[in-house]
């Protein structure tokens, strides 16, 4: 199944990200991780999934991802942390039902988190 935006620019994508960041829906989150329960809100067309566990995030194609406890090490790892499955959700081959070949995850996720090492301080 495709992505449900194909395409999106990176500046499309930053948007959306700091439209997230700022979302009440996004307090909804950052309480539950503050107390340590799970929680799954509906941005737009995004399922975004907090887990209190220990790892960054995780993308669940086809529209959403699961974000952790180490997504709030800091606002910049948030920030980073949303970018990063953001990226994966528009611009993966994989998620689109490409090939899963190693290489391709390691590409694609290396693509992910130079876009947002780069992009992190726009959001």
């Amino acid at each position: 199944m495709a992505s449900p935006n194909p395409g999106k620019s990176d500046t499309t994508i930053i948007s959306e990200v700091r439209q997230m960041y700022s979302s009440p829906l996004m307090s909804q989150i950052r309480e539950a991780h503050s107390k340590g329960k799970p929680i799954t809100v509906k941005m737009g067309s995004y399922t975004i999934q907090y887990e209190p566990l220990q790892f960054s995030g995780m993308t669940a194609f086809p529209t959403g991802f699961v974000i952790g406890k180490e997504a709030f090490a800091s606002e910049d790892e948030l920030k980073k942390t949303l970018l990063h499955e953001m990226y994966r959700l528009c611009h993966s081959e994989i998620g689109k039902g490409g090939d899963a070949h190693r290489t391709n995850i390691s590409a694609e996720t290396n693509a992910a988190f130079q876009f947002a090492e780069r992009s992190h301080h726009l959001v």
